[in-house]
């Protein structure tokens, strides 16, 4: 009976060590798709380059942020599906590079745990699949409620994740909002020869 057991424990062990090592190895390959996308996105500026062939999405941008080294390719729509793999650009705010609140949602737990660590002051760029690389700096870090909105109606880039980092509750009704002015813009070339309830859910 105890050799039935332990054969039993084996086998339901491995299958979870397995079912691990195949979560981690679709994410990595995603990343890695991702980037390619981005690479020949922007050597496309005019078309929609999605990762996979099935993906219902598609790389629309790249941020850079130097002093916590960060390189994070974005995904357009910030849905659940899309945050499980990249930040994303919530199409209902201000288009990438406009005038107008633009905002970005990453899970805290994966792309965007980073930004607990962020301070005032830090500049990192943001380059869109046209090529222009604009230059931010941060301006605040606040932390709001789930259903408040109001502060897209000022202009600037805003990244949003859930809020406590490390928290044993999910679906938390706080946000960590980190806002960002532009400093200038720029035509980038190098990169193209080198390689608001739901959509935060973590």
């Amino acid at each position: 009976m105890k050799t039935v057991f332990g054969i039993v424990l084996l086998i339901t062990g491995l299958g979870l060590l397995g079912h691990g090592g195949y979560m981690q190895g679709k994410a990595w390959l995603a990343q890695r798709l991702i980037e390619q996308a981005w690479q020949v996105a922007l050597t496309t500026p005019d078309q929609q380059v999605r990762p996979w062939f099935y993906a219902d999405s598609y790389v629309t941008a790249q941020l850079n942020w130097p002093s916590q080294k960060q390189t994070l390719t974005l995904l357009a729509g910030a849905s659940g599906r899309n945050l499980a793999f990249a930040p994303s650009h919530f199409l209902p705010s201000g288009e990438l590079g406009s005038d107008r609140g633009v905002l970005i949602a990453g899970h805290n737990d994966t792309h965007f745990a980073f930004l607990q660590k962020v301070k005032v002051g830090e500049q990192f760029s943001l380059q869109t699949q046209d090529g222009l690389i604009e230059q931010y700096q941060v301006r605040g870090i606040d932390v709001i409620h789930q259903s408040q909105h109001d502060f897209l109606a000022t202009t600037g880039l805003y990244l949003l994740t859930c809020y406590p980092f490390n928290s044993l509750a999910s679906g938390t009704e706080l946000r960590l909002l980190v806002s960002a002015s532009k400093l200038s813009s720029a035509k980038g070339t190098s990169d193209k020869t080198s390689s608001l309830t739901s959509i935060t859910s973590s």
